[in-house]
């Protein structure tokens, strides 16, 4: 490869979907946003972020750069050999059976990696974030749905069929909330962000006394997990026991995690986690309470360090790593 070699990273997200030019160090050169719009069928959002990549990968060729293979993460189950959707829980149609890696591959013309978006994001966490110095590591990431990855002697697990990490779907309620991957009582259903907005308009509608309404100016609508942090970090009961909640389950999951893989270190990430301190304490205590064949004090816990570009640092490594070890191309 030349000097001047760049690889594709592609996040896919139910909302936006970040594309971005990324190099061998994971430095990101340029970065674009696009509205995912996932109402629509998988082939018109794919066509759209082929065309956005493309337009990308045109402009830096044209200044000498080489993009030599790209990859995408996508939030939910793949067929990471063969790049195909299995199940993505959380996207309209849920994306059965999409030949994503064929379809972007003639497309973009060029060798295309398929990876979970969260296993994406552990990988670069490891490779450029806070797990460069442990062996073995642990990632959550909390958001629109809960996922993770995991880190063993330095290298990404991925298990059999790429599926290895899928934390949010750890039962913590027998029979309990219908969760979107069909099975009842997982963890993404008590402790993702909508689950955590659902607990907070079920206590507006209640008429509980809670600061988040005057935040909210009594729009519902306006209720996102941001602000029942910002309630909770003033002190107002309401938010506070939602966050409490939420970080006993992820605690809870987290327990079974580590008796199973022995990690060096715990990496949170994703938007809800953003409340901080507030929910990474609850997540340790319930940690604490729950775990006593590993000394949790033995375990390090820390903040995602790569923010926003972590996905598409991640996609576009794993692109280069398929890409070398001749996996792909």
């Amino acid at each position: 490869m030349v000097a001047k070699a760049l690889f594709l990273g592609i996040d896919l997200g139910g909302t936006n979907t970040k594309i971005a030019l990324v190099d061998k160090d994971g430095v990101v050169l340029e970065r674009s946003v696009i509205p995912t719009r996932a109402m629509r069928s998988a082939q018109e959002v794919l066509d759209d972020i082929a065309q956005e990549a493309l337009q990308l990968r045109q402009r830096f060729e044209a200044r000498g750069f080489k993009v030599w293979a790209a990859g995408i993460g996508i939030p939910g189950l793949i067929d990471w050999k063969t790049g195909v959707g299995i199940l993505l829980p959380n996207f309209p149609g849920k994306w059965h059976g999409v030949p994503v890696k064929e379809w972007l591959e003639k497309r973009l013309e060029l060798p295309v990696a398929v990876i979970n978006d969260v296993r994406a994001i552990t990988l670069a966490e490891k490779r450029f974030g806070a797990g460069k110095v442990v062996n073995s590591m642990v990632m959550v990431a909390i958001g629109t749905g809960i996922g993770g990855g995991v880190i063993i002697d330095g290298e990404l697990y991925i298990g059999k069929d790429g599926s290895a990490g899928e934390f949010g779907h750890i039962t913590v309620e027998p029979n309990g909330i219908r969760c979107g991957c069909g099975n009842r009582g997982c963890l993404e259903a008590y402790a993702s962000g909508p689950a955590m907005v659902a607990q907070a308009l079920r206590a507006l509608v209640q008429q509980n006394d809670t600061l988040i309404r005057d935040l909210v100016a009594d729009d519902l609508t306006r209720v996102t997990p941001k602000v029942i942090a910002e309630a909770a970090q003033k002190g107002d009961s309401v938010a506070l026991e939602i966050i409490e909640r939420s970080g006993a389950y992820i605690g809870q999951a987290l327990s079974c995690i580590c008796v199973v893989v022995n990690p060096e270190m715990i990496v949170i990430g994703g938007g809800v986690a953003q409340a901080g301190e507030l929910l990474f304490e609850s997540i340790r205590k319930g940690l604490r309470e729950r775990l006593f064949m590993v000394p949790v004090d033995t375990i390090q816990f820390v903040p995602a360090q790569l923010g926003l570009d972590a996905g598409v640092i991640g996609t576009a490594t794993w692109a280069k790593e398929r890409l070398e070890k001749g996996v792909i191309g």
